[in-house]
């Protein structure tokens, strides 16, 4: 499976942010049997730690694993690091071993998903579930507005749980 996200992320969006969209748009089952490669103009310009929060969390779409491509950010964050190979000949062996590990341009998925960074806001989680999120800007959802009945009935039992009103502001 592959997720793209291109774009910037907007003032305090975090690399947590855009998992939890990511998860609340696939859903915590989204990655079931799949390995999740993260890939895009936004996840390239990630810190390495934020791609390790990422990589983190793709368990919580029922994934397998989680992995980025790695590129210069990898090589610097590796870099002197206790178990890396020591400068010199060792470190230039790793490197352009490492080089040849990301997919081909043309490598074929099972799904892609494609995802515009604009579109992410600070991101919070409303119910017992990391698919259950909505921006930091939206309500918590009505049950009435699930796509099934089985959803609905899944909407309402978190509100039960968390003591939610439906249509209540997150910033309420």
């Amino acid at each position: 499976m592959r997720i793209q996200v291109d774009g910037e992320l907007g003032p305090g969006v975090t690399s947590k942010d855009l998992v939890l969209h990511i998860i609340g748009r696939i859903g915590t089952a989204g990655g079931t049997g799949s390995v999740i490669e993260f890939c895009g103009s936004t996840i390239r310009a990630l810190s390495m730690e934020a791609r390790m929060s990422i990589c983190n969390m793709s368990i919580e779409a029922c994934a397998r694993a989680g992995l980025i491509a790695p590129d210069e950010i990898t090589y610097a964050y590796l870099r002197d690091r206790p178990l890396a190979p020591p400068a010199g000949p060792a470190w230039d062996a790793a490197v352009a071993y490492w080089k040849t590990l990301p997919s081909d341009p043309d490598a074929v998925y099972d799904i892609t998903v494609t995802i515009d960074a604009a579109e992410i806001a600070p991101t919070v989680t409303w119910g017992t579930s990391p698919q259950d999120v909505v921006p930091i800007t939206g309500k918590v959802p009505d049950p009435a507005d699930a796509p099934d009945a089985a959803a609905a009935k899944g909407v309402t039992r978190a509100l039960e749980y968390m003591g939610l009103t439906p249509g209540t502001p997150m910033t309420a």
